[in-house]
């Protein structure tokens, strides 16, 4: 009785449950403030204006989105909450961390030969086994996919792997509207700072970008800016069938207090509502990752569901989808 209202008192305090996780507890070496990449008026940066152009069949593209195959519940999941291992963890590497020659990711970017990571780093448990590093020092950020240490002989790789500069504009050099020729990758236009929600930017009250969702049903195998390419399968003309980069947000004349949203969904959906999403992925359900501090070693600090955000579904009642392609920057 006396151990179980030590381990409520804990939780209540904010403190991660020992007990929620597989591993000891690792210090956290992170910014105590929200960080945001990348230039304040960089398309990942700049809001949606209330008057924004939208896609003519977005109606149809919202009906696939909660009627097609793998459209679970019909509405945008949060992966990486409750006992969920798919979030992705995010590092911070300080210059005392050890430099490793990153290998298997072909045509990577050349940062990987000479990259910083944390000792304790470690990727989601789970297949795709990703993993995001912020070098301040070096001014870039790191997606890494499929990451492994191998401590056998001391050494990193990875299938997947892109850098993004960080007092850049954040776009993939592919896009052809890049300012940096080294923001360069395997992600198809994907950047580590905006593929997951940061749990110190929900505990500060706001996410200030666009955010990366993985869509479930199939996508298209077209892509629009800023993506560069697409994991998609399909390759019919049915316009409801979205392309990656497609971007979607919470319609501006949603009331959100309507909805009962606990604390950190509601910063969530707060920024889906200014910001938006784009489709950077293909997955099982379409979801939104949550850094994954359980993977951190922080123990599993998000309090939300993964349904938290199920009372508004893909309909045109509570979601717009912008026109292909759309750069509010311009």
């Amino acid at each position: 009785m006396i151990l179980a209202a030590v381990a409520a008192v804990a939780v209540v305090a904010g403190q991660a449950d020992p007990l929620d996780h597989g591993s000891d507890l690792r210090p956290y070496h992170g910014p105590t403030r929200p960080y945001r990449a990348f230039l304040p008026n960089s398309w990942w940066n700049t809001p949606l204006p209330q008057k924004t152009p939208l896609d003519p069949y977005g109606a149809q593209i919202l009906h696939y989105l909660r009627t097609a195959p793998q459209s679970g519940h019909g509405c945008l999941r949060l992966a990486g909450a409750g006992n969920s291992d798919w979030g992705t963890p995010i590092y911070w590497a300080k210059p005392s961390d050890p430099t490793y020659d990153v290998t298997g990711v072909h045509g990577g970017p050349p940062e990987l030969s000479h990259l910083q990571i944390p000792v304790s780093a470690e990727p989601a448990d789970n297949n795709d086994r990703s993993m995001t590093i912020y070098n301040l020092a070096k001014g870039y950020v790191t997606a890494l996919t499929n990451a492994r240490y191998h401590s056998w002989n001391n050494t990193w790789t990875a299938s997947g792997g892109t850098v993004t500069y960080l007092d850049s504009n954040g776009l993939s050099d592919g896009t052809g509207r890049s300012d940096n020729p080294h923001n360069r990758g395997t992600h198809r236009g994907n950047n580590g700072a905006t593929m997951a929600v940061a749990y110190n930017e929900v505990q500060a009250g706001a996410i200030r970008h666009v955010l990366k969702v993985a869509l479930g049903p199939e996508a298209s195998k077209q892509y629009v800016f800023p993506m560069t390419g697409s994991d998609g399968g399909y390759t019919g003309n049915n316009p409801a069938v979205p392309p990656e980069g497609l971007r979607l947000r919470i319609k501006p004349s949603v009331d959100l207090s309507k909805f009962g949203l606990s604390g950190q969904a509601m910063i969530i959906a707060q920024a889906l509502k200014k910001y938006g999403f784009y489709i950077g992925d293909s997955g099982g359900s379409t979801a939104l990752k949550l850094e994954n501090t359980r993977a951190e070693g922080r123990g599993q600090l998000w309090t939300v569901s993964a349904d938290a955000l199920c009372g508004l579904p893909f309909t045109p009642q509570y979601w717009d989808v912008v026109a292909p392609g759309y750069d509010p920057t311009r």
